[in-house]
């Protein structure tokens, strides 16, 4: 089947994920745009593409990028016109940017037009690219039964860097999710900040996920993908509409469900937030676009 070529602009953000972004587009027509640090400005928000020229953003073209930090918001302008990729750390097998052992590769997560994969498409290749995965590795992808005990309810605040995209207070945020927590539930609340002692952007809480997840009864959250791997491990979740849990979790206007939370089928949700990560020679051979976009 012939399809167009479509030219992808290319946005650089950071040395680390540069790869990913070449290797996405390395079949196709692009142009890639060095970013440049003008010192000028908030930490982590003085990012320019000095050679990017909006005017020469055609028709049909598409734009990819890296992350919610580093002026990447500006594209936002853009969105309602364009076609664009978001990158991203993967739902699973997240290693830093080293090769997992058991696949000898890096993955990394693709999103077409938005930052999390806040829907299930039902895409019948969805479940084979799972059994796929599967064989070689069961660890993070097995789903574990849905808990019905459970001693505390986690709360996870939207980050410095994620209320900033999305426009929220996240001291606002939690305040007001914890006094309504409380109306419906006796459980102890137990609130995780992404940074110690919840500053805007430094070293990561040293206490790890699985230890608050452990006894617990349910998480609620803005988009962290933490509920992820909550709702996998059988916690279930409460979040944003733009949480990639979002299929199987109840929505935060419906706190008051506290103590019945959702507790649905899991097996096609998994199937598709794995059909948007990909390793890097799935990017590099042109795969992962393709499969994107179904061609």
């Amino acid at each position: 089947m012939w399809v167009k070529q479509v030219m992808i602009h290319v946005f650089e953000t950071k040395y680390a994920s540069n790869p990913f972004l070449h290797a996405f587009v390395n079949k196709y027509d692009n142009i890639k745009y060095r970013n440049v640090e003008t010192g000028i400005g908030e930490e982590f928000y003085r990012t320019i593409w000095p050679q990017f020229n909006p005017q020469k953003l055609n028709d049909g073209d598409e734009i990819a990028f890296q992350g919610i930090i580093r002026n990447t918001h500006l594209f936002k302008k853009y969105f309602n016109k364009h076609n664009w990729y978001y990158f991203d750390q993967p739902y699973f097998f997240a290693t830093h940017y080293c090769k997992h052992p058991n696949f000898n590769d890096i993955w990394y997560r693709v999103i077409k037009s938005n930052t999390q994969k806040n829907y299930i498409d039902n895409d019948e290749r969805h479940e084979m690219r799972f059994k796929q995965i599967y064989e070689k590795t069961t660890k993070e992808i097995k789903l574990q039964r849905w808990r019905k005990t459970g001693e505390h309810v986690l709360v996870i605040p939207p980050s410095y860097h994620t209320a900033k995209w999305y426009n929220l207070d996240r001291h606002e945020w939690e305040k007001n999710i914890v006094k309504e927590l409380k109306k419906h539930t006796d459980r102890e609340i137990r609130v995780r900040h992404k940074y110690q002692n919840n500053i805007d952007f430094g070293p990561r809480v040293n206490k790890s996920l699985l230890d608050d997840l452990t006894n617990c009864w349910a998480i609620v959250s803005w988009h962290s993908m933490c509920a992820s791997e909550a709702v996998v491990r059988g916690v279930p979740s409460f979040c944003s509409q733009h949480s990639p849990a979002f299929p199987v979790s109840y929505g935060l206007e419906q706190l008051s469900k506290i103590e019945q939370p959702k507790m649905p089928d899991r097996e096609k949700w998994l199937y598709s937030l794995l059909g948007s990560q990909f390793t890097v020679s799935e990017m590099q051979s042109g795969f992962a676009y393709k499969y994107i976009n179904g061609i």
